[in-house]
């Protein structure tokens, strides 16, 4: 960066010392630019970055990262790292997130930062220098034998909040891990005492606040830590470890999200297919192939019979070839109710992107819609950028609809554009999220849309019940999801593969399905008490960039 004259104080006072105050006080501007900006693969919002510098400089990459839901702490986090890595400060880092959210980790610092990590699910897999894991794994032995018996450069740690209690093992595992920076990042740093805090202040920095008893002398008013004294005192020794910015503060609010579910009733051969395939997963072992059929089962019957009959050309199973056989030959003489019903909505709205979720669904979602006479492009993962380029151009220009695979839709902006529809859903809620952040995101200027498409008395549909009426997720704030299903300690589409392969039928699925759901709203409404505690004891605190 060139030495600009605004760097300089207006007038100096002729003599060395007054030269050299200046040039020190330029070269601390260069110094703390970023030089991550030219590395970037999106436009980081001003807030974001201010948070990477008061981290880098300011705290020492030592830091509780606790803005409210929404505004990018995984954003900051990112650019903390990269950054680092850049300056070649760091050869080495380690993720810690809940199950639900590390596959999410790993494609943002790939996406959006160009930073490849691994996903570690092995005992090698912790051997890597660049690592991403599930804190709920890497707490177990071996894991955590071989986590905390070498040194990392940088200790990352997602919904840290599940790490403030210092009897548990997620604390004991973070204590003892050597790193030399460390990023504590939660929206709620405390749920119901102020005691929460002083345990992930001590994580950072050992000692900042002296002993616990000196720290619920200093500051509590009760012994229950839920109203302090010292305000001030306190402020400033959180302002050296923590950084809270206030949605208010920072950004602009959303437009709304004006959200319709439309049910098809399956026919006949489509009933007769769904029983198939859910009498066939309660005999599988393999988590991602229950995932898979089940998924597929709502998309498309010719998504599922394509799937069966890949399968077959490996199965030696005569059990298994004869489910397979079955489903190949109901997918394919199957009507697609789905896809009528969509027909009736594409011409309520006229236009819109549609999600789906497999390749063969789009090309048959596609051929439908051009034959009804609407404009159409699809967008897929197996485009090149240009074609994606060019695709989107064309959309923006023509309009119709523009349908996309949830891999192809990666890196989307599509603020141009306010209908969304999701023709089969998602069962990891973060995905949903996503598909609707395509449209639903800065410089949105109108309301959006949110259409979804679902079987009657199937899986998708409880699953859709449980997103909807449980965790409110098309109408909850960026963010807030992601904290809610972090208390999870598995992958949310695995709880639902273990509930298909350990029911005997469609009542008992639904059943179990329901439990879920009412552990999802008791885990929301937690969150929601947690979120009011902190508000209650921060408000009065200036932690973000304009403070401290």
């Amino acid at each position: 960066m060139k030495l600009i004259i605004e760097d300089f104080p207006r007038t100096l006072t002729g003599s060395l010392d007054g030269y050299i105050s200046a040039l020190n006080h330029a070269r601390k501007r260069i110094h703390e630019e970023l030089v991550v900006l030219n590395e970037l693969r999106f436009e980081p919002m001003p807030h974001q970055l201010e948070v990477a510098k008061r981290v880098i400089y300011d705290m020492d990459c030592r830091a509780i990262l606790s803005d409210d839901v929404g505004l990018g702490k995984t954003i900051e986090a990112g650019l903390i790292v990269k950054e680092k890595l850049i300056r070649q400060e760091i050869s080495s880092a380690l993720v810690l997130a809940p199950a639900s959210l590390v596959h999410q980790w790993h494609a943002e610092l790939l996406e959006k930062f160009g930073v490849q990590f691994e996903i570690a699910t092995t005992p090698d897999g912790f051997e890597k220098n660049w690592v991403v894991a599930s804190i709920h794994l890497a707490k177990r032995a071996p894991y955590r034998d071989i986590i905390t018996s070498r040194a990392w450069d940088m200790l990352v740690v997602d919904e840290a909040h599940h790490a403030k209690n210092p009897s548990t093992q997620n604390y004991r595992l973070l204590r003892a891990i050597n790193t030399k920076f460390m990023l504590l990042l939660t929206a709620t740093p405390v749920s119901n005492t102020l005691k929460e805090i002083y345990y992930l202040a001590d994580l950072l920095r050992p000692g900042i606040f002296g002993t616990y008893r000196e720290f619920e002398a200093a500051y509590f008013t009760d012994k229950k830590g839920q109203s302090i004294k010292n305000q001030e005192s306190l402020r400033k020794k959180l302002g050296k470890i923590m950084v809270r910015n206030r949605r208010r503060d920072v950004f602009v609010d959303f437009t709304e999200r004006v959200v319709k579910t439309h049910i098809a009733k399956m026919q006949g051969q489509e009933k007769e297919l769904y029983e198939h395939i859910l009498h066939f997963l309660r005999s599988e072992e393999n988590k991602l192939r229950v995932i898979s059929y089940a998924k597929a089962a709502t998309s498309s019957p010719r998504t599922v019979a394509k799937m069966a009959w890949k399968a077959l050309e490996k199965e030696k199973n005569m059990h298994a070839r004869e489910s397979l056989l079955k489903i190949y030959r109901a997918g394919m003489d199957s009507p697609f109710t789905k896809l009528e019903l969509l027909g009736k909505v594409a011409e309520s709205v006229e236009g819109g992107v549609i999600f789906t979720t497999y390749l063969q669904t789009m090309h048959e979602i596609e051929r439908f819609l051009a034959e009804q006479g609407f404009n159409v492009h699809t967008y897929h993962g197996g485009m090149s950028r240009d074609e994606k380029n060019d695709t989107i151009e064309r959309f923006k220009r023509e309009r119709g609809f523009l349908i996309a695979t949830d891999s192809g839709g990666e890196g989307l902006n599509l603020q141009f554009e306010n209908v969304m529809i999701n023709f089969d859903l998602p069962w990891n809620p973060m995905r949903v999220e996503q598909r609707i952040g395509r449209i639903h995101r800065i410089g949105q200027i109108r309301d959006v849309y949110v259409v979804n498409l679902a079987y009657e008395d199937t899986i998708e549909e409880h699953i859709l019940r449980i997103l909807d009426k449980k965790i409110n997720l098309f109408k909850s704030v960026v963010g807030e999801v992601d904290a809610i299903l972090g208390s999870l300690e598995r992958n949310f589409e695995s709880i639902i593969a273990e509930i298909i392969m350990q029911s005997a039928s469609k009542e008992e699925i639904a059943e179990k399905l329901d439990q879920l759901g009412d552990n999802l709203e008791r885990i929301k409404s937690s969150y929601e008490q947690a979120m009011e505690f902190n508000d209650s004891i921060f408000s009065e605190f200036e932690l973000g960039i304009g403070g401290a």
